[in-house]
């Protein structure tokens, strides 16, 4: 037989775990439309200050 407290323990240790995997996969898909944006060139510049300041075009 589980004590109240031990129940509401693991009530509580659930909900939290959920939140940190949310976050956990809230970060990863950012993480991945942060690099995909990096390759696109326009968002590139705009993301990145020392594309626009290094001078040089990335296109031949």
């Amino acid at each position: 037989m589980t004590s109240p407290y031990d129940e509401r323990f693991r009530r509580f240790s659930r909900r939290v775990e959920k939140v940190i995997m949310i976050g956990i996969a809230a970060c990863a898909i950012a993480l991945t439309a942060g690099e995909i944006l990096i390759q696109y060139v326009p968002a590139r510049v705009f993301l990145i200050e020392t594309e626009r300041l290094e001078g040089v075009s990335d296109q031949p």
